[in-house]
């Protein structure tokens, strides 16, 4: 696994980079989406689930917390969920364990998570072996860099750390 660097010129760029990038996904794989309010979290997990042949809409789950679709392609992650989750409005560890991830993880999916810098701020770990941060930069009013970086998540106090 490797870094990768995107500059997007618009949300339509994002979502297709976000596509492609999506056929190369595990099973078991969280997604830590950082990024200022605003930077295009939501239209990289839309372009994300378009990847995986979801082909719902796909809005924030500011309010409900998590969504849950069911993932259509590639061949190998075809019938597992795709967890989209939004930690915006969550301001303790218990309420992030209140969220059941240990129970959504079990079901072997893809997870993509928005506001992930909450688990670490707050001291949380997720329950499975690997991961990304997805990291998006504005750079004017379109443009966005786009990082991804690949991560060992473990069980420990300190919640994740980069491979």
């Amino acid at each position: 696994m490797t870094s990768t660097e995107f500059l997007s010129d618009s949300p339509a760029a994002t979502e297709a980079f976000a596509a492609q990038w999506a056929q190369n996904l595990q099973a078991d794989t969280a997604i830590l989406l950082e990024g200022d309010l605003g930077a295009g979290k939501t239209t990289f997990i839309r372009g994300l689930a378009r990847g995986l042949g979801i082909t719902e809409p796909i809005r924030s789950p500011t309010f409900t917390l998590i969504h849950e679709y069911t993932i259509q392609q590639p061949p190998h992650l075809q019938g597992l969920p795709f967890f989209h989750i939004d930690l915006y409005r969550i301001e303790t560890p218990e309420q992030i364990r209140t969220l059941g991830l240990d129970e959504l993880f079990e079901r072997m999916g893809i997870t993509a998570i928005e506001w992930a810098e909450r688990l670490r701020l707050l001291g949380v770990p997720l329950p499975t072996q690997w991961g990304y941060t997805v990291r998006l930069f504005p750079e004017g009013e379109t443009r966005r860099r786009i990082t991804v970086h690949p991560l060992r998540l473990e069980v420990s106090e300190t919640g994740y750390s980069r491979d």
